[in-house]
């Protein structure tokens, strides 16, 4: 978790809306949500961040290759996904990223000329700037040669041709790696989107590449695992954050999958109790937590693939549970459909097989609400729906959980609820699945109607050898959250058995 609290999405302000404005449809950033903590920084920040990227001459891809090589030296990941794209839409290769990320191997020296590139798949003036960034971000002093270099290339390549623009060029080149080591080191100290020296996905070196689990990245760490973050690409493009906690090379593994307006941290509770016999993978699901929002459309089928895509870069070919909550086990129960061979167990909780029809109604009025009066005024709602009369909530747990809703992504959270308005698992044929997969269903005994739904799918596989369910007395929505204790004195013992 960061070192201090986001602010919420929709929090008021000039300053926030101008941020907003700038970043267009995807929101505050995390960045943003830390700053906002105090406006004039902010502000000063954002114009400084809009100067760099808009206000200078200086050449696109060179801008965004010093700005990915400084990520990559301080190992901030936060800015090499968000950068990664843009240096690719200036025109860098896969093979020049891979080459600016590898912060192991000496970078070449300029050929001196300028319409070629070299054996790194770099030209002159990208092998300049990033030894610029070099000396900035590992030594602070810059070699006089450094300036003479870029001197000499930029006036080769028609970069800087007459004195003017030759300073400006440097002036520009240089503030732009100072004011990425600055917002580098600030959101490594203050932990921002939970990245702190995590090294950064760079395409092609072995960190990003899916490996087997004899080839493990995570250290185990008995009996206390501590997690390694990271976020990865599906295929699609998607940027999905994930949380594992690797217990040893034997453990078998459990993936978590949070419910709508929540992320991966709704599993705290309980996340020691199943770390202690498992590893556990958990993610945040598209756009939810640290996972960015994507523009291709979200369904049950796209969420239930994801967990598969997520699996295949971990190099986990089957695990032992998929457990889910809410709209995460309606995508577990989609996973057991369209990947059944990869999960020997399936835990849904709180959730259904199918949406009924007036369930589309009540989401337009919840997605109104959020578009009309903000995430904060539709946490007020949900919060108060899931645990209602005859739950025993903590306050503490109550305020952490509207704190989540409110700070989701505006955007994700509509994406999420159009998943959910529409799908009809049992129509494709979940109960004959179902009926030879083990199957754990969950939910609150004050959570509405959900325990019966489920008990009635239960009922309905007619296999109370393979497909059980059972109440969390006393639970709302999220019994994870509000019992925890309960809902691991039922939920364990069934996967251990």
């Amino acid at each position: 978790m960061p070192r201090v609290p986001y602010v919420p999405q929709d929090v008021p302000g000039v300053i926030a809306d101008e941020i907003r404005a700038r970043r267009g449809p995807e929101g505050l950033l995390p960045l943003d949500k830390i700053l906002l903590h105090a406006p004039p920084i902010a502000a000063g920040w954002s114009k400084l961040l809009g100067a760099i990227r808009t206000g200078s001459t200086l050449e696109d891809d060179l801008r965004e290759l010093i700005i990915l090589r400084v990520a990559a030296r301080n190992k901030a990941s936060f800015i090499w996904i968000h950068h990664e794209q843009l240096a690719l839409a200036a025109g860098v290769t896969a093979e020049q990223l891979t080459r600016v990320g590898d912060i192991q191997t000496p970078l070449p020296l300029p050929k001196l000329k300028p319409k070629e590139t070299g054996p790194s798949g770099l030209s002159d003036a990208q092998v300049a700037v990033l030894h610029l960034a070099d000396d900035m971000t590992t030594n602070v002093q810059v070699q006089e040669s450094t300036f003479t270099l870029m001197r000499v290339i930029f006036f080769m390549a028609g970069i800087g041709p007459d004195e003017a623009s030759l300073e400006r060029k440097l002036v520009e080149a240089v503030s732009t790696c100072a004011t990425y080591n600055m917002t580098s080191r600030f959101l490594v100290a203050l932990n921002v989107d939970d990245r702190a020296d995590v090294p950064c996905p760079v395409p092609g070196l072995a960190s990003e590449a899916p490996l087997p689990l004899t080839q493990s990245p995570f250290r185990p760490n008995p009996p206390s695992p501590s997690p390694d973050l990271g976020r990865i690409r599906l295929p699609d493009g998607a940027i999905i954050a994930t949380k594992v906690y690797f217990r040893d090379m034997q453990a078998p593994w459990v993936v978590l999958v949070n419910s709508l307006l929540t992320n991966l941290t709704m599993w705290d509770a309980v996340q020691p109790a199943l770390s202690a016999h498992y590893n556990v993978l958990a993610y945040d699901q598209r756009g939810h937590g640290q996972s960015r929002v994507h523009a291709s459309p979200c369904t049950m089928e796209s969420l239930a693939d994801d967990v598969a895509h997520i699996l295949d870069h971990f190099g986990v070919a089957r695990v032992h549970a998929v457990i889910g909550a809410s709209q995460g086990g309606a995508t577990a129960l989609a996973f057991a459909l369209r990947h059944a061979d990869r999960a020997a167990r399936i835990v849904a909780c709180d959730t259904q097989p199918a949406s009924p029809e007036t369930n589309k109604a009540a989401w337009e009025e919840r997605i109104a609400l959020a578009r009309a009066e903000g995430m904060s005024k539709l946490a007020d709602a949900t919060v108060s729906r899931w645990f209602g009369p005859g739950t025993a909530i903590s306050d503490a747990m109550r305020a952490r959980l509207h704190y989540m809703v409110a700070s989701t992504n505006l955007g994700g959270f509509e994406q999420g609820a159009r998943a959910l308005q529409e799908y009809d698992l049992v129509a494709q044929g979940l109960v004959e699945v179902l009926r030879s997969k083990p199957t754990l269903l969950v939910a609150g005994s004050a959570d509405g109607v959900l325990p019966y739904r489920l008990e009635k799918l239960a009922s309905d596989v007619g296999s109370p050898d393979r497909v059980v369910f059972r109440a969390v007395e006393g639970a709302g929505h999220l019994p994870m959250c509000d019992q925890p204790k309960a809902w691991v004195d039922i939920v364990l013992p069934w996967l251990t058995k």
